[in-house]
């Protein structure tokens, strides 16, 4: 037989096609959509067009997130710059999404990757259509990434309006949940508008006695009361085996005692409803002002407690924080790791400092960082014990502390490897790119224009002009973006310099071996290196007994464009 590679020009139709590489980008507005069936759906479509259009489509290449893409800026979307990234190096030629929208919801935050793509050798098409490298195919993307972003704006337009007919009705926006021991009911006019108590049975003990979310409600602050702390709450409900707020995404339900906390600080326990408490920045939520809130009728909710009760309770959370030290009863050995920063590596909570009595010889036995969970339910997180002797952890966290304030440009050297590490994707060149592709465009439409000979054709080059106007807002506002980021890192420099002149100053003390540094020093060096202490047990297959880390949370606190959380 002939050698395939010797066979004429004129039979090369006969060849196997060799087929083309694609990715998929499978994307999800909700966090809590992550491992859900809507994302699989998605992800579904999207293979079965890949295998119906003979495309190379390997998991590896498939690219999924549950994060919002109006939001969230697609420069801090991890997946999506792992898929930039990938198509930089050439690993796919076509990358296949269900609709426009999945990439963004901000039509020149759409034609910023299309280009990128393009640079790279990558087409784009949906699973509907195709778009050509031509003035139409960009003409069809430009009306789909519009008709993504008009969407999402009415969207959001008829959910606000909505919320605020709701609130001058005197009703509670939507929630997925009531709050522990309540239950939603309907008015006249709105559904789901305000609380009553939940008597369901939750809970039967083994005396018989049934337990509601109200009475389970009442008992935790009737604890808090008489002083309980709140781990103490956790610990007491977790021994009675009553079962904690549902969450569906805790494979080992308990008591935690931020639960508790916030239900102990929760106002509508004393028929206070406020409503327009938080908004989402940046895919976060955080509180609104004050006057931003709205107080909701009274009878949005009855009161569980008096006003009174939950007023000494919040009173005694203050006394708490004040009095930790002063209350300690061993001032002379308290522990520079404690509050705060030793943790137990099974199930991260904080280890506090436990004191023992004297062995029966008399011989003083030396105090220990400790967490013992013993909850009752199955797993090691419910059920282990970790201790380490507190001077030992210690010694070797004070030696981590001299180490970092002997040579601080270990701190230098590791956040300019985070800033490599996490650069994104965005590149100043193809933003001005993009600015300049669309002034083209624009000057085009207004030749165009002047050429028009008809009403309708000057409206609808009109309508086009306004909307190469809004790309080019848009993309000159992430030319913005990456000045802020440049004096983000300003920032970040700011901070590494008053770390390094704190270091100037203390070095000289805190790294002689023959200077004694007072508890109060020491604990001022653990609190800006941001020492974090890990400890395992001693007995099981664990990767380390303890890991000492430096945080430096001032430096890490600027950096929050770049990282989420590093060590040194």
């Amino acid at each position: 037989m002939q050698d395939p590679t010797t066979l004429p020009a004129s039979w090369e139709y006969l060849m196997p096609k060799r087929k083309e590489r694609a990715a998929g980008y499978i994307r999800e507005s909700d966090p809590n959509l992550a491992d859900s069936a809507t994302i699989d759906s998605q992800a579904k479509a999207v293979r079965t067009h890949c295998e119906k259009e003979g495309y190379d489509y390997t998991p590896d290449h498939e690219y999924r997130e549950a994060i919002s893409a109006y939001l969230i800026p697609y420069t801090q979307r991890p997946k999506l710059l792992e898929l930039l990234a990938s198509a930089k190096r050439g690993e796919f030629n076509v990358l296949v999404v269900s609709e426009i929208r999945a990439l963004s919801r901000k039509q020149v935050e759409v034609f910023v990757i299309y280009d990128m793509l393009q640079k790279y050798g990558v087409r784009i098409e949906t699973i509907q259509e195709k778009f050509e490298d031509s003035a139409i195919g960009r003409f069809i993307l430009a009306t789909r990434a519009m008709v993504a972003e008009l969407e999402r704006e009415n969207t959001y337009m008829r959910t606000e309006r909505g919320k605020r007919d709701r609130l001058e009705n005197g009703a509670v926006n939507g929630h997925p949940k009531a709050a522990y021991g309540y239950v939603f009911v309907d008015t006249d006019r709105e559904k789901k508008a305000c609380y009553e108590f939940n008597h369901l049975v939750v809970y039967v003990d083994s005396e018989g006695i049934e337990w509601t979310e109200v009475e389970v409600a009442l008992f935790i602050f009737d604890l808090a009361r008489s002083g309980e702390s709140l781990t103490g709450i956790a610990s007491t409900l977790n021994k009675m085996g009553i079962p904690p707020p549902k969450k569906p995404y805790k494979s080992d339900p308990h008591w935690q005692v931020g639960t508790i906390h916030r239900i102990l600080s929760n106002r509508m326990y004393i028929g206070e409803v406020w409503a327009n408490k938080y908004k989402r920045e940046k895919g976060k939520l955080k509180e609104r002002p004050t006057e931003e809130q709205y107080l909701l009728p009274e009878e949005t909710a009855p009161a569980l407690i008096d006003k009174e009760t939950f007023e000494a309770i919040q009173q005694q959370f203050e006394i708490n924080k004040q009095e930790a030290l002063r209350n300690n009863k061993h001032p002379e050995d308290l522990g520079i790791l404690r509050a705060g920063y030793c943790f137990c590596g099974i199930c991260g909570r904080r280890m506090h400092v436990v004191h023992h009595s004297p062995r029966a010889n008399g011989k003083p036995r030396p105090p220990e960082y400790r967490c013992v969970q013993k909850s009752g339910v199955e797993g090691k997180r419910t059920n282990h014990s970790t201790v380490i002797t507190q001077t030992i952890l210690d010694h070797y966290a004070w030696e981590k502390c001299v180490e970092v304030i002997r040579n601080p440009t270990l701190v230098r050297e590791r956040c300019k490897q985070v800033r490599e590490e996490n650069k994104p994707t965005i590149h100043i060149e193809d933003v001005e790119a993009t600015i300049e592709n669309v002034r083209k465009q624009m000057a085009n439409l207004y030749k165009l224009a002047q050429n028009a000979t008809n009403d309708e054709t000057i409206d609808a080059l009109t309508t086009m002009m306004k909307d190469l106007e809004k790309q080019k807002r848009e993309a000159e506002a992430l030319l913005y973006d990456i000045a802020e980021d440049d004096e983000e890192r300003s920032e970040v420099e700011q901070e590494i310099v008053k770390f390094e002149q704190w270091v100037e100053k203390v070095q000289p003390l805190l790294t002689d071996p023959n200077y004694n540094p007072s508890y109060e020093e020491i604990r001022l060096a653990v609190r800006i290196l941001g020492l974090k202490a890990t400890v395992f047990p001693t007995i099981g297959d664990w990767p380390f007994r303890y890991q000492i880390d430096i945080t430096i949370p001032a430096i890490v606190a600027k950096m929050k464009s770049y990282i989420t959380y590093h060590t040194w």
